[in-house]
């Protein structure tokens, strides 16, 4: 059985997450103190952490910093009680250290929430190799889901972003986190990349074929910008398939988009020029995003949903969105919030003037034809 330890001096709190992993499949083992832990883990890594970031014998960060040094191996989920700033903090330091940071949580935690996380974290897959994602793209084994965007000031889904996923050979779903990265590292992102992009366009092309008039939205990786045809590549695709770029927006993350290259700016601005919008993804949750949005061409701005689910919650979350609001209004940006799961949240958001939105509230990312009965009728 997949092994799980939790490290908290709340008793109660420390029962409450190893009872919600056992029954996730996990061998739960409960650790009060930092001794308690050390001797746990003397011999062998968890597969998955769980950690206090406030402890009465050591603080979370000196922890992190052990942990790195002992090179621990777990995948590792955070929790606090109190400063969420200091959480995030925590949690970014956790990634530059080299550590598997999984997830961070704020308590209270509801059990539904926990036990989805630490099921996708029990690891009983094997994990993808780079030969079984380049077959399955050769095999068409990927397949895309439609998440729709929504236009807050009439309420219409104007549009929607494509997202990829990786049916394997026993129907298992596979999710983009498992194997974009493995892609990325692999060498073939441009594969995968390209892949999606004339999957994307081909419904569009039958959307647009039918008189749904639908705005479609593709991710770019960072690895994906240093092909210069690249622009003259998905171009064709678009005649191919009857599509405009003018109804294509291409994501970049703000994490790729601070990579600095002269041929990342060619290909961007060549996207432009033939037409296609861009679009800057999860903003804020970088180091140099306002830099970000002067040098490069981007049309749209996308709120990372990490701050847009605290919106009504947290006095910092509902600042921090309402001036990416207000700066990306003024900057002549389309603004576009990630996560919208509450109405709280989508009430702000309409108040502030956001002009666009996508979350669970609206709708999970659906296939085509879920999405097709979810527009009025023609």
């Amino acid at each position: 059985m997949t092994s799980l330890i939790v490290l908290d001096d709340e008793f109660a709190f420390a029962d409450f997450v190893a009872k919600v992993a056992s029954s996730a499949g996990f061998d739960a083992t409960v650790a009060e103190t930092a001794m308690d832990f050390r001797r746990l883990t003397e011999r062998t890594w968890p597969r998955v952490l769980v950690l206090d970031l406030y402890m009465p014998d050591t603080d979370g960060i000196e922890l992190l910093r052990e942990l790195r040094e002992r090179q621990c191996d777990s995948r590792i989920i955070l929790l606090s009680g109190t400063d969420g700033r200091v959480l995030d903090a925590a949690y970014r330091l956790g990634g530059e250290l080299g550590l598997s940071m999984a997830e961070k949580l704020t308590k209270p935690v509801r059990a539904p929430d926990l036990r989805r996380l630490l099921e996708s974290l029990r690891g009983d897959r094997p994990q993808p190799t780079a030969e079984s994602l380049a077959a399955a793209i050769a095999a068409d084994r990927l397949f895309l889901l439609y998440q729709p965007k929504v236009e807050l000031k009439s309420g219409r889904i104007l549009g929607v972003e494509a997202l990829v996923r990786w049916r394997d050979d026993d129907g298992t779903v596979i999710p983009p986190d498992s194997f974009i990265p493995l892609a990325e590292s692999a060498g073939l992102i441009d594969t995968l990349t390209d892949w999606v992009v004339r999957a994307a366009l081909c419904q569009a092309g039958r959307w647009q074929g039918r008189g749904l008039d639908l705005h479609m939205a593709v991710n770019l990786s960072a690895g994906n910008l240093h092909d210069r045809h690249l622009p003259d590549r998905v171009a064709r695709y678009c005649a191919e398939n009857g599509v405009s770029p003018e109804s294509v927006t291409l994501e970049l993350t703000e994490t790729a988009s601070s990579k600095d290259s002269a041929t990342m700016l060619e290909v961007l601005g060549r996207f432009r020029l033939k037409g296609f919008r861009l679009s800057i993804d999860d903003f804020g949750t970088g180091y140099s995003s306002v830099a970000q949005l002067l040098r490069l061409p981007f049309s749209e701005l996308k709120i990372d949903k990490s701050f847009v689910l605290e919106i009504g919650r947290s006095r910092e979350a509902d600042i921090v969105a309402k001036t990416l609001i207000d700066m990306a209004r003024n900057l002549g940006l389309v603004t576009v919030a990630e996560g919208v799961e509450s109405d709280r949240s989508l009430t702000a958001l309409r108040a502030w003037e956001c002009a666009m939105a996508q979350g669970y509230l609206f709708s999970r990312p659906a296939e085509a034809e879920a999405v097709e009965r979810m527009l009025p009728p023609q």
